[in-house]
């Protein structure tokens, strides 16, 4: 486990983790969430423990991008 608030040294080079607290599934950039458009093996699924609404999302990203 790392802290988020924090810079951190990669875990691996191969692997990429998405941290909930940061994502905002593109809401207010893009028509997709882009880490999923561009996956190529289509590993990006929903997690049941993190569902937030649109308006959430949008919130976060007002709040991640001043």
């Amino acid at each position: 486990m790392v802290d988020a608030h924090f810079k951190n040294a990669p875990i691996s080079d191969d692997t990429y983790y998405i941290v909930p607290d940061k994502c905002t599934e593109c809401q207010g950039f893009h028509e997709e969430p882009q880490c999923a458009s561009v996956c190529p093996v289509d590993c990006c699924v929903p997690d049941e423990m993190y569902q937030e609404t649109v308006e959430e999302l949008l919130a976060k990203k007002e709040k991640l991008h001043l």
